[in-house]
């Protein structure tokens, strides 16, 4: 997997950034990228899923000369600018009482937990500064065979957030052309 454009220099360095060396994995790359990068394609809009609070990531990221943008920090996520690409980097979270397009959320350590919380296990996979894997909800199966599926129920999945029915009608029509 390193030789996508998620290990281009830039890419390479924030991940650094966020997951010194002499620690144990701190903040991966997670949803549209890593699917973008295991279908060979491109994005400039890169997730991050990390085990750092929002303020926590805010400091890492200004002390390393980023711009940083924090409008959504009351839900685990922060904006980061470079050149090139635009950097969502969202603290590990459960999901606490969603309603519609709103949510309280509980912050976590734990990564399945995170995934858990996504709407589409194409959309729930990891990698890892050295390019490994984490696909806890078996995302890259159904990316292979096309299969758009939501995590959980469907009817809890869309009540949580009703742009969910948009986002999976949209990914049907890009991942099947077949839909009757």
């Amino acid at each position: 997997m390193k030789s996508t454009f998620l290990f281009s220099k830039e890419n390479k360095k924030l991940i650094t950034v966020l997951n010194p060396s002499n620690q144990k994995i701190q903040t991966q790359f997670v949803g549209g990228c890593v699917r973008k990068a295991i279908e060979g394609e491109t994005t400039g809009d890169i997730d991050l899923a990390t085990n750092y609070k929002p303020e926590e990531v805010r400091r890492i990221l200004l002390k390393n000369n980023y711009k940083v943008l924090d409008s959504a920090i009351k839900y685990g996520s922060i904006t980061a600018i470079s050149k090139k690409y635009k950097y969502e980097i969202t603290s590990l979270r459960k999901d606490i009482n969603p309603d519609g397009r709103h949510t309280q959320i509980k912050f976590t350590n734990n990564w399945l937990e995170d995934s858990l919380r996504r709407d589409f296990t194409i959309n729930a996979i990891y990698c890892d500064k050295f390019g490994k894997i984490f696909d806890p909800v078996n995302g890259i199966k159904d990316l292979k065979n096309k299969k758009i599926k939501f995590i959980g129920s469907p009817d809890l999945r869309i009540k949580e957030d009703y742009l969910r029915i948009i986002r999976f009608i949209r990914f049907s029509l890009a991942y099947n052309h077949n839909i009757k």
